[in-house]
């Protein structure tokens, strides 16, 4: 298990590309994932110990369980 020391907050923990996110450069800028909703699911990806630490990227964040894809093409839900 990675310690907080080891989790590089640039990248996604869970597929490790770039996450493009804004708060890890120490920008004011608003970043990408305050304008998209993420579901339950996408969070619940993250391990334990990058919590709070590292953000998702734009593909594992608009993750939706296979179940949900076909719950939501059905319209139930």
């Amino acid at each position: 298990m990675d310690s907080p020391l080891s989790i590089d907050p640039t990248r996604c923990p869970v597929c490790g590309a770039s996450n493009s996110c804004v708060g890890a450069t120490g920008s004011s800028e608003a970043c990408w994932c305050s304008s998209v909703e993420i579901t339950a699911e996408a969070l619940a990806r993250i391990p334990e110990a990058a919590k709070d630490i590292a953000c998702l990227c734009p593909r594992c964040a608009a993750f939706v369980a296979p179940r949900a894809k076909d719950e939501a093409r059905a319209g139930t839900k």
